[in-house]
């Protein structure tokens, strides 16, 4: 499938490990979905953030062993491109990280958005990439770094999808 060949021109990536997937004691594979990762992955497999066409990606700092993850959840299919560290130079929080994964689905900088529980890695490397980065901040941690985010710092990924029409809609 050539992803530049549409007319959707916004993409929504996120993170794998911290954000959508916890560690699990009861799991083969050690990790399990969040459950509030749940209404967000199914948005990204519709393709769809409230009428509007996105494409989506997921961008990890772990290696190729992430594809595996993802098909034994079944939520492969709700990624159009799967970048691990494997699949680029330096890995997160590298520009060219995103960049390589915003020419993948032939989107601007501008109009894609990384969601992500590192603040450095993730919000803030998105964010200074020219994506917008949103921080899902899992513990109450709150680093002073926090206030250079041009975006609200959120809890749940609930929250995250009822923000992302906001951006996207603009």
């Amino acid at each position: 499938m050539n992803l530049n060949q549409n007319n959707v021109k916004y993409a929504i990536f996120v993170d794998a490990s911290g954000t959508i997937l916890g560690g699990s004691n009861t799991s083969a594979l050690g990790v399990e979905l969040f459950p509030d990762s749940i209404k967000l992955l199914s948005a990204l497999r519709e393709r769809n953030i409230d009428g509007i066409s996105i494409k989506t990606g997921l961008i990890t700092n772990w290696g190729n062993r992430i594809n595996a993850m993802l098909k034994a959840l079944n939520v492969i299919d709700c990624f159009d491109v799967v970048i691990s560290a494997d699949d680029t130079p330096k890995g997160k929080p590298d520009p060219e990280t995103f960049h390589y994964a915003c020419s993948l689905l032939g989107v601007e900088l501008r109009n894609a958005i990384h969601i992500g529980d590192s603040l450095f890695d993730d919000a803030l490397g998105a964010q200074n990439a020219g994506l917008h980065g949103i921080w899902l901040r899992r513990s109450p941690y709150l680093n002073k770094d926090s206030s250079m985010l041009k975006h609200p710092i959120f809890d749940n990924l609930n929250d995250v999808l009822f923000y992302l029409d906001t951006i996207i809609s603009k």
